[in-house]
């Protein structure tokens, strides 16, 4: 496949781009000329090989005075996960030099799941990560702790981070979050936002409050009231639909209502389906959206 610009300057690039396979192997390729200047601009070569439990992928990239190739292997035995990444690099030349190398471990190790990765620079040892996660709390079965310890030359890092999972009381859902004033110490605990969901027949109700002042949806509301229903029209198909009320804070509108989404569909015969879709800002007084189509199928 090929591809070219122009513009009033006359040609302005050159793409060529190529996938396949070759037995198990998939190939691709792409080869870029700068027309403007005459010249030569980047090849990129991929192969990716898969396998049950093992799988390699290598890439190979030249540009003027510079030549890389990455090549990486990813596997898995039992519930043990493994990786290997390799950077080869050259500049002003045509020698591939050793540039870094990580490798990498995952496993699950009694109550949690540890996760491990040891870089290597060209220069030698760079860090080494352990990551133990969903470290779980004896008597606490909501509480959690995540655990991320760091080696690197001339330091060591200890980092833990508690997570709080309660489940969902009935239909209502919290939205907690946990400030440390240090690595073993909760400074607090916040619920900054309450959800509810249920199902009422064949109408899906759904409600979603933030409380803090600094989350918000939309990048602007802190309360959404939506519903959305599926159902059997008795004068053609299936009828579906979603609506949706955001609410600002302080707004000028009754209620602090403040826009308004919606999309319905309906199913005309197995052959035609109509859409909608509307959208309006109710604090603006503006139409955001408006839009109404069809799919034909036969």
């Amino acid at each position: 496949m090929g591809s070219a610009g122009w513009n009033s300057t006359g040609l302005t690039k050159l793409d060529f781009k190529s996938t396949g396979s070759l037995g198990n192997f998939s190939l691709s390729s792409s080869l870029s000329f700068d027309p403007s200047a005459i010249r030569f601009k980047r090849w990129k070569a991929s192969a990716d090989w898969d396998a049950k439990g093992l799988s390699l992928s290598s890439s190979f990239q030249i540009t003027p005075n510079f030549v890389a190739l990455d090549v990486s292997a990813k596997g898995e035995a039992e519930v043990i996960a493994f990786g290997v990444d390799v950077e080869l690099r050259t500049q002003g030349g045509c020698e591939l030099l050793f540039q870094g190398i990580d490798l990498s471990i995952d496993f699950p190790f009694c109550c949690a799941n540890v996760s491990s990765e040891v870089s290597f620079s060209k220069d030698g040892f760079r860090e080494l990560g352990v990551s133990v996660s969903d470290i779980e709390i004896e008597h606490l079965p909501w509480m959690s702790i995540d655990a991320d310890l760091t080696f690197e030359m001339d330091e060591k890092t200890l980092e833990l981070s508690p997570s709080f999972d309660f489940g969902s009381f009935a239909c209502i859902d919290l939205y907690i979050e946990v400030q440390t004033a240090s690595t073993m110490q909760i400074s607090s605990i916040t619920i900054y936002g309450i959800g509810l969901k249920c199902d009422i027949g064949e109408v899906s109700f759904e409600v979603l409050s933030y409380l803090d002042g600094t989350h918000l949806l939309k990048s602007k509301y802190w309360e959404m009231v939506a519903l959305s229903f599926d159902s059997d029209a008795d004068c053609c198909g299936p009828f579906s639909g979603d609506v949706a009320v955001y609410f600002l804070q302080g707004g000028a509108m009754l209620f602090d209502v403040a826009y308004f989404e919606g999309s319905f569909s309906v199913v005309i015969n197995q052959s035609l389906t109509l859409d909608m879709t509307l959208a309006r800002d109710l604090e603006a007084g503006g139409l955001d959206k408006l839009a109404c189509g069809f799919v034909l199928s036969w």
